[in-house]
Parts: C-alpha cells; structure tokens; sequence
C-alpha cells in the first residue's frame, strides 16, 4: 500500500507543480501585456491632454489675455496631463497661459 502511495506521490506532485508553474507563467505574460496596455493608455492620454492645452494656448496666447473659465478648464487639464507625467512642452504652454490676464 505505501509503495502505491508513494507511486501516486511521486507522479502527482511534479505534475502539479508543472501546472502552477505554467499558470504563475501565464499570469505574468498577462500581466505585463496589461501593463503595456496601461502604459500605452497614458501616453495616449497624456498626448491628449497636452494636445487640449495647445489648442488653448493657439486660442487665446494672441489675443493677450484668457476668460477666467478657459483659465479653470487649463489648470484642471494640467493637473490631469503633470499627474500622467507629462512635463515639458506642456508645462511651458500652461505657464505661458498662466501669465496671461484673465478676463471675465
């Protein structure tokens, strides 16, 4: 009885291992294919956002000033654009929108 016991062991536990194996691999190429997916969201995103910012700044940087609501709009789409980890060019156009009066 222990040598059919022990026959069973020896076949069921390199099997199972091998199955957790395969599933701990197949949960991390899962995990980083939604990682990459996440990544690319962001960065879509961020382009995006920065892309929001420029039309305003192309908007209302010639006319010398900005209306106080389109002033909000810039900042809340900043915040969201910097919190993505978007900075550069960005930052340089909202600054450049910052520095403008406001009106209304």
């Amino acid at each position: 009885m222990t040598d059919v016991v022990m026959t069973l062991v020896e076949a069921v536990i390199p099997m199972l291992l091998t199955g957790i194996g395969g599933a701990c691999g197949w949960l991390l190429k899962s995990h980083k294919r939604e990682e990459a997916k996440d990544q690319a969201m962001e960065a879509g995103l961020r382009t995006l956002l920065r892309a929001e910012l420029l039309e305003i700044h192309t908007k209302y940087a010639p006319l010398g000033h900005i209306p106080v609501d389109v002033m909000e709009e810039a900042e809340r789409v900043y915040r969201a654009y910097h919190g993505l980890g978007g900075n550069g060019t960005g930052t340089k156009i909202y600054e450049e929108l910052k520095a403008l009066p406001t009106v209304g």
